[in-house]
């Protein structure tokens, strides 16, 4: 039994190089770094970052729209009218007896519905092209058109309904479907709020608005938190609501591996460690937690940050080391523990032959 111990440990020893594991050792992360060393042409080139009170890295912010859609102001002076709005003319004339005036009422209302031919009937001024004009030059034509008939006019023309003033809003909002805009214009939480909200939290709503051939993607969060984003909605704009759950990769020697869901506006490092149970005290590195993060540019390379948890700090540093939603997170396996495993597979076998010789023997 003596030499088939020895002969086990001796085939373990010899089979340290080919232990199973699972993900590469920190060893192979840090030699494929660009920063450490050159890397295999067939490796994907990574820049590899230790983590320290100076190179936490910013978090994703969570985006901004395009400025076309920032510098959008409302078109309330430059709104233009369209088929089927109804428009709206007030005429004063300063005689009591006027083209419209009669019996001491200098003031005249009238209302007219925008024909399929983008026209108006009009009396005393005919039939007149509106569709496509502003109401500041309506009024102008109107002024035009009254001179020499109404007694010193004045005019006033507003669209009081607008058949072309709606936006669509699709998706994970308590009321879908196509919503009038008023004439004073409304902005993007306005509209949200009048369609119900959405009931996911705001971290993990994503608001898209597509305008013509443009469009733009961001998080709810960075709506009510920044008021740029806050943008103004203009007719015919396309506005989708999505419900986007954020998991977090977790893999190697940790408690529990995988996908996980993090219910957090701000998730650290740290909340995502402690969500899995933290490091596995038997298989854990604890010199060797990396978070892979992808690059933001085409001509940059994705960054692996490098946790050392064998710091005096290495909390702190975790709890300020802000994830971004396409994160993975590995914790490389100790040699010792790779060591171990093998050593335990193979020696089980041994020794329950061992014991079943020896009960034999009694």
């Amino acid at each position: 039994m003596a030499y088939l111990g020895h002969g086990a440990l001796l085939l373990a020893l010899s089979g340290c190089a080919s232990l199973p594991a699972f993900g590469p050792s920190a060893d192979a992360i840090v030699a494929g770094a660009v920063s450490e060393s050159d890397p295999d042409p067939a490796l994907v080139a990574f820049d590899l970052i230790n983590v320290s009170a100076t190179t936490v890295p910013p978090t994703y912010s969570g985006g901004r729209f395009p400025h076309g859609f920032l510098n959008q102001s409302f078109l309330v002076d430059h709104e233009r009218i369209s088929v089927a709005d109804v428009i709206e003319l007030r005429i004063w004339e300063t005689a009591n007896d006027g083209l419209f005036a009669s019996s001491g009422n200098r003031e005249t209302v009238l209302s007219f519905e925008v024909s399929n031919a983008g026209t108006v009937e009009v009396p005393y001024a005919g039939r007149i092209n509106v569709a496509g004009l502003t109401t500041s030059r309506v009024r102008q034509v109107l002024l035009e058109k009254y001179q020499g008939q109404a007694i010193d006019p004045e005019i006033s023309v507003r669209i009081i309904d607008a058949a072309t003033r709606t936006v669509t809003v699709l998706g994970d909002v308590v009321t879908s479907g196509r919503a009038d805009i008023p004439a004073q214009g409304i902005r993007l939480m306005a509209l949200l709020a009048q369609m119900g909200g959405s009931p996911n939290p705001l971290w993990e709503t994503e608001i898209s608005v597509s305008r013509g051939s443009h469009s733009g993607s961001v998080r709810m969060d960075q709506v009510t938190g920044h008021s740029s984003n806050n943008i103004v909605i203009l007719p015919g704009d396309t506005v989708q609501i999505r419900h986007i759950p954020r998991r977090y990769a977790v893999y190697g020697a940790v408690s529990n591996s995988g996908n996980i869901v993090l219910n957090i506006a701000r998730p650290t490092l740290s909340d995502l460690l402690a969500e899995v149970g933290g490091l596995n005290d038997m298989q854990a590195a604890p010199n060797a937690v990396f978070v892979f993060r992808r690059a933001r540019n085409l001509n940059e390379n994705p960054q692996v940050y490098r946790v050392d948890f064998a710091r005096a700090d290495a909390f702190i540093l975790a709890d300020q080391f802000l994830l971004n939603e396409t994160d993975i997170v590995y914790v490389a396996t100790a040699d010792a523990s790779e060591f171990r495993k093998f050593v335990t597979t193979l020696m089980s076998p041994v020794v329950s032959s061992a014991n079943s010789v020896n009960n034999l023997g009694n």
